[in-house]
């Protein structure tokens, strides 16, 4: 304490970066932006300083050798920044831009392209490992908050309104080939794909696609959680209620946080109070995992998890207010 975790990406088992505004819980109290896992221990030494990172980090994510970090780096406003490792020359790129807001989530393709995403529907796009960063804006004034995807033609992100009045809106989209498409807006249900509404309070989705039948699935996980199925690139889909398949967050009265879909029969699902269920591809298995609250009573955030080529799973986790964890889950 204190500290607030962003994310984490690891380039193997024995080599990943937890990015964020950590505290190391002892003198002297310093704050670090990194630490550094080398299969042994966590270092704050993340090959480079904390302004050559020049950041703050919300989200972070990589490829075999290249890992980007979004965030801020001005409290007061914040201004949007980002920060690039590459892990063959072990050299820090830092981007600090003078729009308002700050970049909350980052996807990446894993052939070189980014996608980064904040506030008020601001995007910054990467193409190729030596380009310079794209600002644009979406078609929307509400929020982003979570973007993942399936190739650089299929992306989908998740955004939010709060209202001075104490309303609270979603909204998802589909970005396909650059054009942006509604799935579904909670403030303005009509002429959307999916219809979903303000009492479903779509948090997340998370999508996979086949690459031999061009079906997809695409998960939407809430206080109502549900799983979308379309063929190709349309946008007509047929759901089923999770509920109806065994996931039991909405009958304990529990709600859908994240979801991270790393193949149709793996498939994990976090909900609040440390509820994490495990889809095997036949049916919702409760994961109690190790070192994190286990008592339903508890509140804390989760980030994006990993896994590496070899099936090992790290889960940055808060375990008490602003006190955080790496678990680390063996295949």
């Amino acid at each position: 304490f204190p500290s607030t975790v962003g994310g984490l990406w690891a380039f193997s088992d024995n080599d990943a970066y937890l990015m964020g505004y950590i505290g190391e819980g002892k003198p002297p109290w310093r704050i670090f932006v990194g630490k550094h896992w080398d299969g042994m221990q966590w270092d704050t030494n993340i090959n480079g300083t904390d302004a050559e990172v020049g950041h703050v980090a919300n989200d972070v994510t990589g490829d075999d050798h290249f890992m980007v970090s979004v965030g801020n780096w001005s409290f007061t406003p914040p201004k949007p920044a980002i920060g690039e490792f590459d892990n063959l020359t072990k050299k820090w790129k830092s981007y600090q831009f003078e729009t308002q807001g700050e970049l909350l989530s980052v996807w990446t393709d894993g052939k070189g392209y980014f996608i980064a995403v904040g506030d008020n529907g601001m995007v910054y796009t990467k193409d190729g490992y030596s380009s310079g960063w794209v600002y644009q804006k979406a078609p929307t004034e509400f929020s982003f908050y979570s973007i993942t995807g399936i190739s650089k033609s299929e992306i989908y992100a998740c955004a939010c309104q709060s209202l001075a009045t104490g309303e609270w809106y979603q909204q998802g989209w589909k970005i396909e080939q650059g054009i942006w498409k509604k799935l579904y807006d909670t403030k303005d249900t009509t002429s959307t794909p999916l219809s979903l509404t303000v009492l479903d309070y779509p948090n997340e989705m998370g999508a996979w696609r086949c690459g031999v039948t061009d079906s997809l699935i695409l998960y939407v996980i809430g206080d109502q959680s549900y799983l979308f199925r379309s063929k190709g690139q349309q946008l007509v889909f047929q759901g089923i209620n999770l509920s109806d398949i065994g996931l039991p967050l909405k009958q304990n009265g529990r709600t859908g946080l994240r979801v991270f879909v790393f193949n149709p029969n793996d498939v994990w699902i976090t909900g609040t109070r440390y509820n994490f269920y495990h889809w095997n591809g036949s049916d919702f298995q409760k994961m109690v995992v190790t070192g994190l609250p286990a008592d339903d009573m508890q509140f804390g955030s989760q980030c994006r998890f990993v896994k590496t080529g070899t099936g090992k799973i790290f889960i940055p986790s808060e375990i008490s207010s602003q006190v955080y964890v790496v678990v680390q889950g063996t295949p």
